[in-house]
């Protein structure tokens, strides 16, 4: 008996070493394939323009925003998920702005901007689309929000009429919600805990000047998680890079907000022609969040796109681009 389980010991280790050894070369392999350099970097379009024109808008709490706006036409304003940045905008920047005014604006607590005494409420970043708006003289814009800058774009719609109507004469809500992030009944509970116990984690690591991730190895992996099949290695780079340079804190102050966010009862009163896209294999905003957000928008048209995760302006950005053109030519021409 003592010797049968010897051998059943050898042969257990033996697999679990095994396994572990080919997970090890799986991470290795992966790790190298999804590795690009700064040259390779700089020399694609997913590198931002070296056009662009600058502005630093002060908002009422004294919070600064910072702005990136090229080309003429139409305009299209573009706001970006949590972690991510202006550059996440980079393909429509350089394609789009032949024939659009494409102002790219980035959040508070990320790149650039910084927050004001008010904090980091969904709300709060609202009022700063709506300052932005005014400062920068936009009208007869499509707003566009990915993520995080979808749901904000939502609560300018909800919250702040007057001046969503002043400004915006179309919305595009891209790979976002109405909320709830966390399903059921107790959703909002765990959520609440959940974000608690995060930014407790968050606030510390900003003290011992770490980063979001304890190892670079997971911002690769989490990156990853945000792309649905085959991404470009180049993609995957540009999104840990944004998430690399995040502050703790800053994601902290957000955290509670974003999964607490929940406007499922109030998203029909946006009145304006509105497109919902997802990519089927978005696994943090998936496809029912999105078909849902369009059943409840009055006259809202879903487009979805197979095969693709998370980052729709870099899974595919031609598509998108092609559909925001078109959208906002037909707006501007009514």
């Amino acid at each position: 008996m003592t010797r049968r389980r010897t051998v059943a010991g050898l042969v257990t280790g033996g697999a679990l070493a095994a396994v572990t050894g080919a997970g090890y070369l799986l991470h290795r392999t992966a790790m190298a394939r999804w590795r690009v350099t700064e040259d390779e970097m700089a020399a694609s379009a997913r590198a931002l323009p070296g056009d662009l024109e600058h502005h630093m808008v002060d908002v009422g709490d004294g919070g600064r925003i910072h702005v990136v706006e090229r080309g003429a036409g139409p305009p299209i304003v573009l706001v970006h998920g949590v972690t991510l940045g202006v550059a996440t905008w980079a393909p429509q920047l350089h394609h789009l702005a032949d024939r659009h005014r494409v102002l790219a604006v980035g959040q508070r607590g990320h790149g650039r901007s910084v927050a004001g005494y008010d904090g980091y409420s969904l709300e709060r970043l609202a009022e700063d689309l709506a300052e932005v708006l005014e400062a920068c003289r936009v009208a007869g814009a499509v707003l566009v929000g990915h993520s995080m800058g979808g749901m904000v774009s939502q609560l300018l719609a909800l919250e702040h009429p007057e001046a969503f109507h002043r400004h915006v004469a179309g919305l595009a809500l891209v790979a976002t919600a109405a909320g709830p992030l966390v399903p059921g009944p107790g959703g909002l509970t765990l959520a609440g805990t959940l974000a608690l116990g995060a930014g407790r984690g968050l606030r510390y690591a900003e003290r011992r000047g770490r980063g979001l991730f304890p190892v670079e190895d997971l911002a690769v992996w989490a990156s990853r998680a945000a792309f649905g099949a085959r991404p470009d290695p180049l993609d995957v780079e540009l999104t840990r890079s944004m998430i690399a340079a995040m502050a703790p804190a800053s994601m902290a102050g957000l955290l509670g907000p974003l999964l607490r966010f929940d406007v499922s009862d109030r998203v029909g009163g946006i009145d304006v022609p509105t497109k919902v896209v997802v990519g089927t294999r978005d696994i943090l905003t998936p496809p029912r969040m999105a078909r849902a957000l369009a059943r409840a928008i009055p006259g809202a048209e879903l487009t979805e796109y197979p095969g693709c995760g998370h980052m729709v302006m870099l899974e595919r950005p031609d598509e998108l681009d092609r559909l925001l053109d078109e959208f906002s030519l037909a707006l501007a021409s009514d």
